[in-house]
């Protein structure tokens, strides 16, 4: 694997191969073009061209050169110290037409542009987690489930203790390094499954599907573990609302939830 086609091509005004743009549709149909189309792309090239390996090399400003190979295999560190910074694709043998390896090129990053698209819309762009738009229809769905078929979940707000006191005292940077260390642990301490999420501020919210009872105050016990580990600066206090058990409803789930979280704060003042 030796040569790599780069997006810079004498060629690239013929016609880009049919195969490509029925390999494009047929992805539409099953879902939305991102990370799998791109490894389905290179699988229809390596049948095509009989190839042994391929990888696309991808730039992006978020995050630099990217590779992706053939089979979703990793890329070892012989194969990288052949890799540029230039976008293209690299094929084992190099038989491919140059115009072609541009569509690929082109059509793959198209695929991770609409795929890093979605996950921005999806997510909260300092931590990570989702946002609240996402969240609000995780639990939209696990409510109707709930109520449909008696699946039990538990929905928990957690608030941050004393946050705006200290993000005005240390700076917002501090502040929002300290949001970061806590959706971290947030993230380390849910399940596969669960749904984890900035609801806006200080205010972080968490989805544990198929939990109620023990299983939540297990999620709790490992958070406070995770936060621990990673400052002594934040403390936390959290609400939660059983569904069914409460409410199957997601507006009045987050009202209870919401309502045991203040009760709590109260406690802890008097």
């Amino acid at each position: 694997m030796v040569s790599l086609h780069s997006s810079a091509s004498s060629t690239s005004s013929e016609a880009t191969e049919s195969w490509l743009f029925e390999t494009m549709v047929a992805e539409l149909v099953d879902g939305e073009l991102g990370l799998g189309f791109i490894y389905s792309l290179l699988a229809r090239l390596a049948e095509r061209y009989h190839l042994s390996d391929a990888v696309v090399v991808l730039t992006h400003e978020s995050f630099g050169t990217q590779s992706f190979r053939l089979g979703g295999r990793p890329v070892p560190p012989a194969l990288v110290a052949q890799l540029t910074e230039t976008p293209g694709v690299l094929c084992e043998p190099a038989v491919v037409p140059e115009h072609e390896c541009d569509a690929v090129r082109t059509a793959s990053q198209l695929a991770l542009s609409l795929h890093l698209a979605r996950f921005n819309a999806g997510h909260d762009p300092l931590t990570g987690v989702d946002n609240r738009r996402t969240f609000d229809h995780a639990l939209d769905v696990a409510s109707a489930r709930s109520a449909r078929y008696g699946w039990a979940f538990t929905l928990v707000v957690i608030d941050l203790d004393d946050f705006k006191a200290l993000n005005d005292r240390a700076g917002h940077a501090y502040g929002d390094s300290l949001l970061r260390q806590f959706a971290f642990a947030l993230r380390r301490s849910v399940r596969s499954g669960d749904t984890a999420a900035r609801l806006g501020g200080d205010e972080f919210g968490v989805i544990l599907a198929s939990a109620e009872g023990v299983e939540a105050s297990g999620f709790l016990d490992r958070l406070r573990v995770q936060v621990k580990a990673a400052t002594d600066e934040l403390d936390f206090t959290v609400g939660w609302a059983n569904s069914p058990t409460d409410s199957t409803d997601p507006e009045e789930l987050y009202r209870i939830a919401d309502h045991r979280l203040y009760e709590k704060k109260r406690e802890r003042q008097s």
